[in-house]
């Protein structure tokens, strides 16, 4: 009898020391998945054409996956690339910072910087302006993957 309590205690103690790694693992993969949509919004899509307008979309779509249905910034309208992957990369990021996981401030830090580009350049009417900014946004992206260890 002893030895059965001792294995449920064990599984037991198992269980939950296991299962904020497990969410954990799992959010950092929505996080990853989350930058890279923003990325090829940014990177291949925002910095084709010749359409300000065509440009403009796409970092709307970065914006969007930036900051998640519930941002300030986002436009429904304007379509929602990363619905289904988490909650916006910058809230999913300001949770994994909140719990100290490597890499995550840095991130976040990276992504911030994106999101204030990004709304910058929706103010630009030229698509030789939108598009060199599309660009660094997708830079400051490529860093906050690479700060998740990518």
């Amino acid at each position: 009898m002893r030895g059965i309590l001792a294995a449920v205690l064990v599984v037991a103690c198992a269980l939950v020391y296991s299962v904020p790694w497990a969410g954990a693992a799992m959010m950092t993969g929505d996080i990853k998945k989350e930058l890279q949509t923003a990325i090829f919004h940014a990177s291949e899509l925002a910095q084709r054409g010749n359409s300000v307008a065509a440009s403009k979309l796409h970092l709307q779509h970065t914006i969007n996956c930036l900051v998640g249905d519930t941002g300030s910034n986002f436009k429904m309208d304007a379509g929602y690339p990363c619905q289904g992957q988490g909650n916006g990369i910058i809230p999913d990021l300001k949770a994994a910072a909140a719990m100290n996981w490597p890499g995550a401030a840095k991130a976040l830090k990276e992504a911030s910087l994106a999101l204030d580009l990004a709304v910058q350049a929706q103010a630009k009417t030229d698509v030789n302006e939108v598009q060199p900014w599309a660009k660094v946004v997708a830079d400051h992206l490529k860093a906050a993957l690479a700060a998740l260890g990518s």
